[in-house]
């Protein structure tokens, strides 16, 4: 009987203890898991100092852009071209051929020029960095033309 008890009394106290372990247990991995979620926001809301790799510069180049009309000019005649800013701008001709050229810094413009005279022929040419992008002549009395160009 004394063996019994014993081993009964054995029995009782891994009865008695397993409880405790499995709530320890518990616990510790709780424990683990709520720290590493706490390791990763501190890596998420504290990001790394920012690289040692400076910024790219974009380069700009600039574009040199020339209007130009000419042809025959009769009594007279008009030039309306749009400046870089895309305002009007009216000018009377006294004399063909005639010019103007601008410089931007922008990636893109949008260029138009429209000329009319009393001559029998006008012809429109826009150019950007000295190549033609757009050219237009016509031949008939009170001539008028107009020369675009979309993405310069």
């Amino acid at each position: 009987m004394n063996a019994r008890m014993k081993t009964r009394g054995a029995g009782s106290i891994l009865d008695k203890l397993w409880r405790p372990t499995v709530i320890g247990v518990v616990l510790l991995v709780v424990a683990y898991g709520v720290h590493s979620i706490r390791g990763n926001n501190e890596n998420i809301s504290h990001p790394p100092a920012t690289s040692a790799i400076p910024a790219t510069v974009v380069q700009i180049n600039p574009k040199n852009v020339t209007y130009e009309a000419f042809g025959t000019l009769g009594e007279g005649g008009k030039v309306v071209y749009a400046n870089l800013d895309s305002q009007p701008v009216e000018v009377r001709l006294a004399a063909l051929p005639w010019s103007v050229s601008e410089t931007t810094m922008s990636p893109s413009a949008t260029l138009s020029l429209v000329m009319q005279v009393d001559g029998d022929s006008a012809g429109c040419r826009i150019l950007v960095d000295g190549k033609v992008r757009d050219e237009h002549v016509v031949s008939h009395q009170n001539a008028a033309v107009a020369c675009t160009v979309t993405a310069a």
